[in-house]
């Protein structure tokens, strides 16, 4: 079992932490503001219930070149409050967001430190009130945490960031309990692939770690088998590891994409898992805003982020980014492959939609819902197709496209299509 670098004490000096952590937070930040965006777009509403848990909180606050930062507790803490603020100016009733947060540490001196940053902030009135913080393991305490988000929702909608240091202290049977039980939950986990490749060998098949992620032993000889020479093998065990991630815990959505960490010179999952279509849109564009610290290994386009076992390690186009050249490449790519979706989909019978195009391939890409509605817009200005709203009705001049436009071939169509005839 791994056990966190960074420690806390009072009277000590503060843990110094690295810019790819201080990117982690801003991605955590971002999201969670436009998470009250979407959740609060009825003008009328007028409250949102809603529970964050962070299972391992640390003492919230760090040393960044001298300087005191916030930790992901405060980082979550004034997220919220400075939305709720924004809504109560701009809604004539007010606004509520109606908030309990659960930080969960393993070690006393971290959880001791992080209730005297509270009790210094304008939080600490809601400590032990809406702001509750445990010493324990993480995996002991789901039960109650799963309790106290369905006291506050019916839907259970909860954001749980579970920031482990390694890959071993989030039991996937915990993960599977939250998202089996809560239908709006959502889960940020990060997870050290690459320290659990270079740990796996043959003399540690029966390791409790192993367990937690049940891992069992013959899956683990696979994934030693496929070690070899290059980048190349590293994507491929990566690849099945996160099948078999997503396969445990039940994720229906979800994005494997990487921090990089140039300090420690490898990179590591900071997975996003839900049960909802937009909320990995919303994760996707975030990433590609980052782009300075956020990569995936695969291709351009659709099914770019799974390979077959067994693939030539040679042939992998790795990493890849989120810059301007990995857009346009995506760009081009899409422009091949979306028309064939599309007539795939005419010739089987079925109607073409953005639903339909983004969420069957949206854990498999890098691509967002605005990149793939940029390219159904030039596809329908190349007169490749028309889009029509769902009753029919066509939109020759729309500059958006709704969940529900659908898609069909042009009456006039070129030469060389990229329909086919």
């Amino acid at each position: 079992m791994s056990t966190s670098h960074y420690n806390w004490e009072i009277g000590k000096p503060l843990p110094k932490i690295g810019q790819h952590s201080l990117a982690k937070h801003r991605i955590i930040d971002r999201y969670l503001r436009e998470y009250v965006k979407v959740c609060t777009a009825t003008p009328v509403q007028e409250k949102l219930n809603l529970a964050v848990i962070d299972g391992f909180c640390g003492g919230g606050v760090y040393d960044f070149l001298g300087q005191r930062v916030p930790g992901s507790p405060l980082v979550l803490l004034n997220a919220i409050t400075e939305m709720e603020d924004e809504l109560n100016k701009s809604r004539p009733k007010g606004f509520e967001i109606r908030t309990d947060f659960v930080f969960i540490d393993l070690d006393r001196r971290n959880a001791e430190f992080l209730r005297a940053e509270i009790e210094a902030s304008p939080f600490a009135y809601r400590l032990d009130k809406s702001i509750f913080i445990w010493t324990d393991d993480f995996n002991d305490r789901v039960r109650d945490a799963i309790g106290i988000v369905k006291r506050l929702s019916t839907k259970g909608r909860s954001i749980w960031l579970l920031d482990q240091y390694g890959w071993s202290d989030v039991a996937f049977r915990s993960m599977r309990q939250i998202l089996s039980e809560l239908e709006k939950a959502e889960i940020f986990l990060t997870f050290s692939v690459d320290s659990l490749i270079d740990y796996m060998s043959e003399k540690r098949l029966e390791q409790q770690g192993y367990r937690d992620v049940e891992l069992d032993p013959g899956f683990i000889r696979e994934i030693l088998a496929e070690k070899g020479e290059g980048d190349g093998w590293r994507t491929l065990i990566q690849n099945s590891l996160y099948g078999h991630l997503v396969e445990k815990t039940g994720a229906e959505f979800y994005s494997p994409f990487f921090i990089h960490s140039a300090e420690a010179h490898r990179s590591y999952w900071f997975l996003h898992l839900s049960r909802h279509r937009e909320a990995r849109n919303v994760i996707g564009t975030i990433h590609w805003e980052e782009s300075t610290v956020s990569l995936h290994h695969g291709r351009a386009g659709l099914q770019a982020l799974g390979f077959e076992r067994g693939a030539d390690p040679r042939q992998l186009d790795l990493p890849y980014g989120f810059d301007g050249a990995a857009r346009e490449k995506s760009i081009a790519t899409l422009m091949e492959q979306i028309p064939r979706k599309i007539s795939d989909a005419i010739d089987a019978d079925l109607a073409p939609s953005l639903e339909m195009l983004f969420g069957h391939h949206c854990n498999d890409t890098p691509v967002t819902r605005e990149i793939i509605e940029q390219v159904l817009l030039s596809l329908r200005d190349e007169k490749e197709i028309v889009i029509e709203d769902a009753i029919g009705n066509e939109k020759p001049r729309s500059r958006s496209v709704a969940w529900s436009d659908r898609f069909i071939r042009a009456r006039q169509r070129l030469l060389f299509s990229k329909l086919g005839n």
